[in-house]
């Protein structure tokens, strides 16, 4: 493969993270032929996978400017002649779950440990041992031998890709374990240049300011007072929504909305939205001065911008955006459910989205703007009041048997990773119409989210 420049969506160093997803398989014969046969199909199916995409098996690299305030530009060099492949041999271990322990309690985020179940952790270089200077590996595997089951945990580095990307990625390694041909237009959708990938902005389209506003960081006023430098503690934990909760939640929205079109996801994010303000209300109201305005609340919702672009859904890049939604904490907590789901389903619909300008505009942006650090999706979100959502339940995880002879996965999760306040995701629907919401909230707020009746009557605590 030859190096290349990332796109200039994938410029700003603060998307220099990983994105994990670990894929569980309940081992029925357990036996080491058939475990070693499994991680054979896998080594093989990697190195066939980067003979189709070659650049999977490269490294990102960054190459700094010499010029003051400029971030200089990370690319993609050849490496290896397949993505890495990490086998650890967890069974018996102290501190190593077992598929029993893991099936009991629906598969907890608190026994899926990133240091011992990923390759690489969440911010490259957080890994016992490991030295600033590690390859950062495009893509990467760790099959984790457990008693009674196999975890499989794939990493991609995410200013190469999103997971919509990621899980085309996977797609295509499970197709080429099972001994299957990637279709030639998809190799080259995965190879074509991503230069342009995104089209210019339009001379006639203004540029979205408010966008800009929550996507540009602003510069840090001078403290007027001395700040708290109490530490705050926030933790990650989970919570099922079986699917007739999913279907009474919609039902709701749609008695209470103002559009016909309202999803479940729409309804399911401001359900959550609602509750985690509920939740850190007491404190809120607490922090709020009696002689300023109400302070407001935003929701960033993650979006995947392919369809707003005419891209093809198998493009295996960097192609997501965020929507906002802002209100007071009052109105965030009165709103009737289906108002503020129909108000995110104005953000998400083709036929009244802006999204394809916000992508259009993003990448005008950060071409004139040579520090890309000052661009994040998140630059304006306070995560004490703030919450950042992304949506994976439409990630199709179970059907993918990677060709090992274990059947399909019993339960695909987010790995526990470094405590990161006001973020969540919806992972992929189970086969039996449940999803999995994985949230990072303080403690206080947690432990009142956890005893909240209302949240509770459509979600389940998982841990």
């Amino acid at each position: 493969m030859q190096s290349f420049n990332l796109d200039i969506i994938g410029q700003p160093p603060n998307l220099h993270i990983y994105t994990q997803l670990c894929v569980c398989f309940s081992v029925a014969n357990d036996s080491d032929a058939t475990r070693q046969a499994a991680a054979d199909t896998l080594a093989q199916g990697l190195k066939k996978l980067a003979q189709r995409v070659p650049w999977l098996s490269g490294k990102i690299i960054h190459e700094p400017s010499s010029e003051a305030g400029n971030s200089g530009v990370y690319k993609i060099v050849p490496w290896a002649n397949a993505p890495p492949l990490v086998i650890r041999d967890l069974r018996g271990g102290p501190s190593a779950p077992t598929m029993e322990a893991l099936q009991r309690g629906n598969f907890p985020m608190q026994l899926l440990d990133e240091a011992l179940i990923a390759p690489y952790m969440t911010i490259p270089g957080g890994t016992a041992g490991s030295k600033p200077d590690d390859p950062t590996a495009v893509f990467a595997v760790q099959m984790s031998h457990i008693d009674g089951g196999m975890l499989l945990t794939f990493v991609t580095q995410h200013q190469v890709m999103d997971l919509a990307g990621q899980i085309q990625i996977m797609r295509l390694l499970s197709m080429v374990c099972r001994g299957e041909d990637i279709p030639d237009s998809e190799a080259e959708l995965a190879n074509s240049d991503r230069s342009d990938i995104v089209p210019p902005l339009g001379d006639d389209e203004p540029e979205p300011i408010e966008q800009f506003s929550q996507q540009t960081v602003k510069p840090s006023p001078p403290p007027s007072a001395p700040t708290d430098t109490a530490t705050v503690v926030s933790v990650w934990a989970s919570f099922s929504f079986s699917r007739e909760s999913l279907a009474a939640l919609k039902a709701a929205a749609l008695e209470t909305g103002t559009s016909p079109k309202v999803s479940t996801d729409d309804a399911l994010t401001a359900f959550i939205w609602q509750s985690i303000t509920r939740a850190r209300n007491h404190r809120l109201q607490n922090d709020q001065d009696p002689n300023t305005p109400e302070a407001e609340v935003t929701l960033g919702r993650a979006v995947d911008s392919r369809r707003y672009l005419g891209i093809p859904k198998e493009y295996p890049g960097l192609c997501n955006n965020m929507v906002y939604l802002t209100h007071t904490v009052q109105e965030t907590l009165d709103m009737p459910l289906g108002k503020m789901a129909s108000e995110l389903r104005v953000a998400v619909d083709p036929a009244t989205s802006q999204i394809g300008l916000y992508m259009r505009a993003l990448a005008a942006l950060l071409r004139r703007t040579p520090d890309k650090g000052i661009v994040s999706m998140g630059a304006n979100i306070n995560p004490s009041r703030d919450f950042m959502l992304s949506s994976w339940a439409g990630a199709d995880c179970y059907g993918l048997d990677f060709g090992m002879g274990m059947g399909l996965p019993v339960a695909v999760r987010r790995p526990r990773f470094y405590p990161v306040e006001g973020l969540g995701y919806l992972l992929p629907r189970h086969p039996s119409g449940d999803i999995v919401l994985t949230i990072c909230l303080r403690e206080g707020d947690m432990a009142v989210l956890r005893g909240d009746g209302k949240f509770g009557r459509y979600a389940v605590y998982v841990g």
